[in-house]
């Protein structure tokens, strides 16, 4: 790897000139792929209390003898986006957790980890966060080195690979792999300019997608086309109002939440003279498949 131009030690020398006893602040890379942790970037744009409060509750006492952390979230290989510094204020120690003070976000998770580990002693950290850094926050990402497992670490030397707009929520992974959830949709759709990667991808094909109520296990089998593709259609969804007689309802209802409803792409289609023709093709073919009709949304 060629020799960084600056690291993230020297933006904090930069951003805070007068900024004493770094060496007691530790860097954390928050990386969780376990079952019913949602995306922690997507979680940190849509409800940041609630990351805050995944960060500050820990099963050892690893902030201890910190006077502060500097927060990042993984990003796929060994990069790291910056989201906050947060001053250490104390901390206290306990083996049970109020259900009603977790976030709706995360409440799958704890469920989860208190079946695996009902009485565990866990830490729970005061963070203050640090408004000198908001300047940094969700723009700078960093190679986090080597030692990748290591999730917090008292080196701040590392190298920045890439100054983001802070509205970025990173580069729109292949077709196959997108699994959109509305909420993350409708911030996409405000923030375009600061995403052209997700835009012109979904622009550039439409084809045949399917919505996922979460919650109710229903499912939905649409079809994007026309000069705008999935991008075009979609953003329909962001703003709640498609024109489906059965989808429209179920957002005025509550039924469709935001947060648990999920865009995915089951076929793409270029456009083109006769994408129509393959679009009602393969939709007709999805709904037999998925039984759409009989126990999804929709209704033809």
């Amino acid at each position: 790897m060629p020799e960084p131009l600056f690291t993230f030690a020297d933006l904090v020398a930069r951003v805070c000139p007068a900024f004493e006893g770094i060496n007691k602040w530790k860097a954390v890379r928050h990386l969780d792929n376990r079952p019913g942790v949602p995306d922690l970037v997507e979680l940190f744009h849509l409800d940041r209390s609630a990351l805050e409060f995944y960060q500050a509750d820990q099963t050892k006492d690893v902030f201890g003898a910190c006077d502060g952390i500097f927060s990042f979230l993984g990003l796929p290989g060994r990069r790291a986006l910056f989201v906050g510094a947060y001053q250490a204020r104390g901390s206290r120690a306990a083996s049970v957790l109020d259900p009603s003070t977790v976030p709706v976000a995360l409440r799958g998770m704890y469920a989860a980890a208190h079946r695996d580990e009902p009485a565990a002693l866990r830490y729970y950290y005061d963070l203050l966060r640090d408004p000198r850094f908001a300047a940094l926050e969700m723009r700078v990402v960093v190679d986090w080195g080597p030692g990748a497992l290591s999730w917090h670490q008292w080196a701040l030397d590392k190298p920045v690979v890439e100054l983001r707009d802070p509205n970025s929520l990173g580069p729109c992974p292949d077709y196959r792999a997108i699994d959109l959830s509305l909420a993350k949709l409708a911030f996409l759709s405000r923030h375009e300019e600061a995403n052209p990667s997700w835009r012109d991808k979904l622009s550039a094909v439409g084809g045949i997608y399917l919505l996922t109520d979460r919650p109710r296990d229903r499912l939905y089998v649409g079809q994007a086309g026309g000069e705008t593709g999935f991008w075009g259609r979609w953003r329909a969804y962001a703003e709640q109002r498609t024109g489906n007689i059965a989808i429209d309802p179920a957002f005025d209802a509550g039924e469709l939440r935001p947060e648990s409803t999920t865009l995915s792409i089951l076929d793409v289609v270029p456009r083109g003279a006769s994408a129509k023709i393959v679009l009602d093709r393969l939709e007709v073919r999805w709904k037999e498949r998925l039984c759409t009709r009989s126990a999804g949304y929709n209704r033809n």
